[in-house]
């Protein structure tokens, strides 16, 4: 018998085989799209537990999140998502292992790094899995066992490079260094917060611990020595921290001690590209004793003013003009430059907030000068700010590209997201790889997603009122929506923190507007109430 549609004919064996083929396909691109959903419902639980500091504190939380991922890893071994599963599995374990000093956490973290070398050997994880081992041996002092992860590390490396070299029929240098150097030691302070930034010329392991009598932190580096030009003692006259000493804790562990002027509370990370850690010392946390915000009902000409909520919800913003000095930012088709533009409307909404709140509104840059994108954070953190809104003017190869876009601290999602991050991050990262980049911030530092709801609800808030605002002066205004990426500038801030991308700079038609007062206003304006309207349905929640 033969089946017959339209001009094709197959026999009914044929038949049934392309049908097998089409279900197979079907069932294995189904299968696909199952493991993506349980790994993003896993990824969403993941960060609801590093966003919620009262879950943070149950073992129960921190286990259920890890057997989301575990699951993954069992049920579904030889899919794509799960070496992520596995990888994001290791982390989690070492987390846990670090608050709650459990021998079985630790001895799951090993095995899950572990598991990650013996299964999938080509992966890019692996050295990763290896330096992450190496990290917790090192934590607990297990000094031998940690140089040899870190050794397999350098091994592997070596390794690759050998066989490039003699397949290009050049030598290897034998006796090289195998010490990482501590390079520079750079300081940012204001009153009330510090941070210190040790750089190094490689990736190595470290631990931090903090010592009483008197107050002190240290961090040991292992395998590794300063530079000659790094001095062993130099002494601040304010700040955090006081003094910062060199020695040699063991053959090949550098300890580094800061002096405390107090008893603040620190936070230690590090980054990649270059590799660097960075510690955070900041005034303890208490219940504030603010008074509430004198109100000032003054609205805008032609635009309706949006009250601010009373209470002690909006108390300190912090406005950060991108760019600046010897960093233009993005250049228009006509050299309308990104700083340029950035500071008049951070000017423009400093003046309206002030009217229409009556809050405390600080300006990172008041002038035309260079800021470290590090000390933008380090001011917000020392006034203890409630909000940080950093300005910027987006960019684009594609001259047609237009839009309004507000950002908020997540990884990225999209080739867009990254690239954005990677441009807005390239001064501070020295690193043009947007993937290097998101991955070292997200697997370093966790702990940042914790304001990551509050910074959604704002940028919200702020992109909704900036679209309607302008929409009713300007036509063609294009709304590409809330998005997220892992912007250095937002880094580290303890308070609700958005970037908003106000207009396509690259665009002739969206430049000619931005170098408009009346449109650089009525940007500030549609802020301004988009920041007033978030106070109205959240309240910040107490330090």
């Amino acid at each position: 018998m033969l089946i017959k549609y339209k001009k094709y004919t197959m026999s009914r064996n044929s038949a049934s085989a392309l049908l097998l083929a089409v279900f197979v396909a079907t069932s294995s691109y189904a299968g696909q799209q199952n493991v993506e959903a349980l790994y993003q419902n896993a990824r969403d639980h993941y960060y609801d537990l590093f966003s919620s500091p009262e879950k943070m504190k149950q073992r129960s939380q921190w286990l259920f999140v890890i057997n989301k991922f575990s699951n993954i890893v069992k049920t579904r071994p030889h899919a794509k998502r799960a070496i992520d599963a596995q990888y994001t599995t290791g982390l989690l374990y070492k987390n846990l292992y670090y608050r709650s000093g459990k021998r079985s956490d630790k001895s799951n973290a090993i095995s899950s790094f572990s598991k990650i070398i013996s299964r999938f050997p080509k992966s890019s994880l692996v050295d990763d899995a290896r330096r992450h081992i190496g990290d917790i041996r090192f934590r607990d002092s297990e000094y031998a066992r940690a140089a040899k992860a870190y050794k397999s590390v350098s091994k592997h490396k070596n390794d690759s490079r050998k066989i490039r070299r003699a397949s290009s029929g050049s030598r290897t240098k034998r006796g090289a260094k195998s010490f990482a150097e501590l390079t520079q030691v750079r300081r940012f302070s204001h009153p009330g917060y510090t941070r210190i930034i040790l750089h190094l010329s490689k990736r190595t392991a470290f631990r931090t611990d903090h010592l009483s009598n008197p107050n002190r932190v240290f961090v040991d580096l292992l395998g590794t020595r300063p530079s000659k030009n790094v001095s062993k003692t130099t002494k601040y006259s304010s700040g955090m921290v006081r003094s910062v000493r060199m020695g040699q804790n063991s053959s090949n562990v550098t300890r580094v001690v800061f002096d405390l002027a107090s008893n603040p509370y620190h936070s230690v990370t590090s980054l990649m590209n270059p590799f660097r850690i960075v510690i955070d010392f900041g005034r303890q946390k208490s219940p504030s004793t603010a008074s509430k915000p004198k109100q000032k009902r003054r609205a805008s000409r032609g635009y309706q003013s949006v009250n601010f909520a009373t209470g002690k919800s909006i108390r300190t913003i912090v406005i950060d003009p991108g760019h600046g000095g010897k960093d233009p930012g993005a250049v228009g088709p006509t050299g309308l430059k990104e700083k340029t533009v950035t500071l008049a409307i951070s000017k423009k909404l400093k003046k309206i907030l002030k009217n229409r709140c009556g809050c405390k509104v600080i300006l990172t840059r008041n002038s035309d000068r260079f800021v470290e994108l590090d000390d933008r954070t380090v001011l917000a953190n020392s006034y203890n700010a409630d909000l940080f809104i950093s300005i910027h003017v987006n960019s684009n190869r594609n001259r047609r590209a237009r839009g309004i876009e507000t950002y908020f601290l997540s990884p990225a999602r999209s080739k867009d997201e990254l690239a954005t991050a990677a441009r807005e991050n390239m001064l501070a990262m020295k690193s043009s790889n947007p993937e290097t980049n998101d991955l070292a911030y997200i697997m370093n530092d966790m702990a940042s997603t914790q304001k990551v709801n509050d910074s959604y609800l704002l940028a919200t808030n702020i992109q909704r009122s900036m679209i309607k605002g302008l929409r009713r002066s300007y036509h063609g205004v294009k709304d590409k929506g809330v998005k997220q990426a892992m912007f250095y500038v937002l880094w580290r801030a303890t308070m609700p923190s958005v970037l908003v991308e106000t207009s396509f700079i690259s665009n002739r038609s969206e430049e000619r507007k931005l170098k408009s007062p009346a449109f650089q206003r009525k940007l500030a304006e549609s802020i301004a109430t988009g920041i007033g309207y978030y106070s109205k349905t959240y309240t910040t929640a107490m330090r």
